[in-house]
């Protein structure tokens, strides 16, 4: 079928208005004007405005019976292309390209219909594997399956092919599509280290369409707090909208005490692209590693006082590759740990049954390393009947500071660890799969450091394959359409993207394998929910629901513990069947908050288990 621009309807939310659109509401949805053809193949090929809040779509699929959504990849350099299967009772097709009120631009520049062979030769290196998983999946009937097989295939681009990426989705700004000028008393200070720099960034920045700045070697003198001051070196190349977007969010976000976007750097030849910084969102903790980079622009005031309180100021991420660099600053490496400064006392939570083969070493390995802190130990037994299980249980009962309670019925993770939490007698609380092993001291310590902090709401730590690569090191929305783990399998020491395996810094979610948590802030959100989320998803239930009464959730990664994952309850591999209410309640229940988390940008791909490109 030829490629053909689809056409867009006001449906809730949103009206249309002069080159765009006007979202009434924090969730405005179009209505693509499309016939839809149930179970072909698509190929959406669409472009936003370049001084937009960046936010990946959501694209619905209306059905007879039921709905289903698809995160998009956001248009981070104005276009994005996305591939996928229609349903098969689909009716009508929706998007919703924003997440805020107020003005927006979005359009569909092409629609067009593949077959399954056309569909099949964008799967990319690992076509065969993938095309024979997915059609596996469709002949079992497992629907949700083979999406998975599709959307890891068609969903993502390796980093080092950024240049090819980039060239594919830029868009020229276009002033008529994204319009509007900032408030005029917005003016930015751009400064060089001397004349020659300066010279050599001249040409550049009068491509600028924001007019209103400076150019001025050495400190720049009588800044008005309504300035902001920004430095720049002889071979950065800012994009031509990057202080219009910067003016943008300044207005946007109530004149914030610094702005920060994303950046790249010149290849060896020095006329294509790659490196992308792809940056989350402000992390007070992570702030000490530099990865906010360049651009960094200070407001007047904060520039005066020589810098800004990490923890207290406002700061807003511009999520746009708006300055390419010679030489960006290498991200720099977490100090040596300091010394606890207290030793706190927590209980740690252990559900079991039945498997002594990871019960015994998880115990053995907390008396094999000092904790950092005193503990207290709980067995949850979910009614185990193997005599030799029974029996050690009977040895821990007779341990000084170890508790075993008997918790019979069917498996609800929820329901064993509220109850354990309930009979806790300690201020915090630490909820332990039984297949987790300490790898070495002060691992409790601190995360229960972390825990104390009257901001802080629940604490992970680095879990590793028995193999020595990663498992979990924080938790991203929106992965695979849910919530999961990325960059697993990098080794125990590796860094990760932009260093965020090395240092600690705030997240969305973390992994209930090994969660930390003060009992007080527990309660207060109501624990784990045991009546929908019995089983699944009950641990990021819990992080967003911290969050949502105002506390960060913390990654650790100076605590270290293996983790055999799904190991004592078998791996999920029936996702259509066992969890599908679990997985709709948390779908629907987190909806929003999946198609934006803030510390994982939306320039990259949620179809992978690496980072890779949207």
């Amino acid at each position: 079928m030829p490629r053909r621009e689809a056409g867009l309807t006001a449906l809730t939310n949103v009206t249309a208005s002069a080159g765009g659109w006007e979202a009434n509401g924090a969730e405005p949805w179009l209505r693509c004007d499309v016939k839809p053809n149930p179970g072909r193949w698509i190929k959406l090929e669409y472009s936003s405005g370049l001084l937009d809040p960046l936010t990946r779509p959501a694209l619905r699929f209306v059905g007879v019976h039921q709905t289903h959504d698809e995160l998009l990849p956001a248009a981070m350099l104005g276009r994005a292309v996305w591939i996928g299967r229609l349903p098969e009772d689909v009716r009508e097709i929706w998007v919703s390209p924003m997440l805020r009120g107020g003005r927006f631009a979005f359009r569909i520049d092409s629609w067009e219909t593949l077959s399954a062979a056309g569909a099949f030769t964008h799967f990319g290196q690992s076509r065969a594997s993938r095309v024979a998983k997915y059609m596996w999946g469709r002949l079992r009937g497992w629907e949700q399956f083979s999406r998975l097989q599709a959307r890891r295939a068609l969903g993502a681009t390796p980093l080092d092919a950024y240049e090819s990426w980039r060239s594919r989705r830029l868009r020229a700004f276009d002033p008529a599509f994204d319009g509007g000028d900032g408030a005029p008393s917005l003016r930015f200070r751009l400064v060089a280290a001397d004349a020659a720099a300066a010279e050599a960034l001249r040409p550049h920045l009068s491509e600028q369409i924001w007019r209103n700045w400076t150019l001025e070697t050495g400190t720049p003198r009588e800044v008005e707090d309504a300035d902001y001051v920004l430095s720049l070196e002889a071979g950065d190349r800012m994009e031509p909208h990057a202080l219009a977007a910067l003016a943008a969010a300044a207005c946007r976000d109530v004149a914030p005490d610094a702005l920060y976007g994303d950046e790249d750097a010149f290849d060896a030849s020095g006329l294509g692209r790659a490196g992308p910084r792809f940056k989350p969102d402000w992390s007070p903790l992570f702030a000490a590693s530099g990865y906010a980079g360049r651009p960094l622009a200070l407001r007047g005031a904060a520039w005066k006082a020589g810098g800004f309180d990490a923890a207290t100021a406002r700061i807003s991420h511009v999520r746009r590759v708006l300055l390419t660099r010679r030489d960006p600053e290498p991200i720099a490496a977490p100090p040596a740990p300091a010394a606890l400064r207290r030793r706190r006392r927590a209980t740690i939570i252990i559900p079991t049954r039945d498997r002594l083969d990871l019960l015994r070493p998880c115990v053995e390995s907390l008396a094999l390393y000092p904790t950092g802190a005193e503990h207290d130990l709980l067995v949850l037994d979910n009614g185990s009947a193997d005599g030799e299980v029974l029996a050690y249980m009977e040895t821990l009962a007779r341990t000084p500071h170890v508790r075993v309670m008997r918790r019979p019925g069917p498996f609800n993770f929820s329901a064993i660890c509220n109850a354990g939490a309930r009979v806790a007698e300690t201020p915090f609380l630490l909820f332990l799969n039984d297949d987790v092993q300490a790898l070495g001291p002060d691992w409790l310590g601190r995360m229960l450091e972390f825990a104390a902090d009257p901001q802080v709401g629940a604490v992970g730590a680095k879990l590793l394959y028995p193999n020595g690569r990663l498992q979990h090191g924080g938790v991203v929305l929106g992965l695979d359409g849910f919530a999961g783990h990325v960059q697993r399998a990098v080794g125990a020491d590796d860094p990760g993207y932009l260093g965020a395996l090395a240092w600690p810094r705030e997240v969305t979610a973390v992994t209930g394998a090994c969660l930390a948590v003060e009992a007080r802030k527990f309660f207060e959100v109501g624990g784990f929910d045991e009546v929908r989320l019995p089983i699944e998803y009950n641990d990021i239930d819990l992080c967003l629901r911290l969050s949502d009464a105002g506390y960060v959730n913390v990654f650790e990664p100076r605590a270290r513990l293996t983790h055999r994952e799904s190991a004592s309850r078998g791996a999920n591999r029936w996702l259509d069947t066992r969890y599908a209410g679990e997985h709709s309640y948390f779908r629907e229940r987190w909806a929003r908050r999946l198609r934006d988390d803030p510390y994982f940008h939306p320039a990259l791909s949620l179809d992978a288990l690496e980072i890779a490109l949207g």
